[in-house]
């Protein structure tokens, strides 16, 4: 079990910067998990139906980052189709969750557009390591899954909807953890990241702020939760 064996060595810091980039993962949830506890106290608790999709807001911030910022050590390394591949994953993950997170509370115009936003502005920034192709399949992918993923919430409002998004979520961090792997097994360990913690800790933050504020105070549809 191929996998297993790399998710072990990236567990116990046999794959040096794979492991760096969980520990970021993980010190940066909490530190924001932390962060918005304080938030919500400070607003008397007047957001707490939010308070679920707050946490997938954090989640999928930590996740895209950590997923971006380890496929960029592979930059010089990558062949068109691996960079083609990663930013259409990318793109695709990143479009859908922050599509679906929106447009469950903002409407179908908001998610579409900020699930767009970010899956192209990832997937491109990502894609383009290789060329044209790889933007070009960041465009596509941001562009498709953003508007499918505000539509998906909207159409499942009163189906269940916080306990779809929480299964959706774990899955694209499932396919993103993918992504790792398949750069691994074409081209090996990653090299050193350039990444510092604060970095890191600052572009989880600024996607999960940006998300949270968009959530509670961003224009709303006609139908939103709760």
């Amino acid at each position: 079990m191929e996998a297993l064996k790399y998710l072990t060595s990236v567990l116990s810091g046999g794959l040096e910067t794979e492991s760096r980039l969980v520990n970021y993962s993980l010190a940066s949830a909490a530190v924001l998990v932390l962060l918005g506890s304080i938030g919500y106290w400070a607003l008397s608790g007047d957001a707490g139906a939010y308070v679920p999709l707050a946490l997938l807001a954090i989640g999928s911030s930590v996740a895209m980052v950590c997923s971006c910022a380890h496929a960029l050590c592979y930059r010089q390394a990558m062949a068109c189709m691996h960079g083609m591949m990663a930013g259409m994953t990318l793109g695709m993950a990143a479009g859908f969750m922050v599509g679906a997170l929106l447009g469950a509370t903002n409407g179908m115009f908001m998610g579409s557009v900020a699930g767009m936003a970010a899956g192209i502005g990832l997937g491109t920034s990502l894609g383009r390591c290789t060329g044209v192709m790889g933007a070009m399949e960041g465009v596509m992918a941001g562009l498709m899954s953003g508007v499918m993923g505000a539509m998906t919430s909207v159409m499942m409002l009163n189906d269940h909807l916080v306990g779809f998004l929480f299964l959706l979520f774990v899955l694209c961090a499932l396919v993103l953890g993918s992504l790792g792997y398949m750069l691994y097994r074409e081209n090996g360990a990653a090299p050193p990241s350039a990444v510092k913690f604060h970095e890191f800790l600052a572009a989880s933050m600024i996607l999960s702020v940006l998300m949270v504020a968009v959530i509670i105070w961003g224009p709303k549809g006609p139908i939103t939760y709760p």
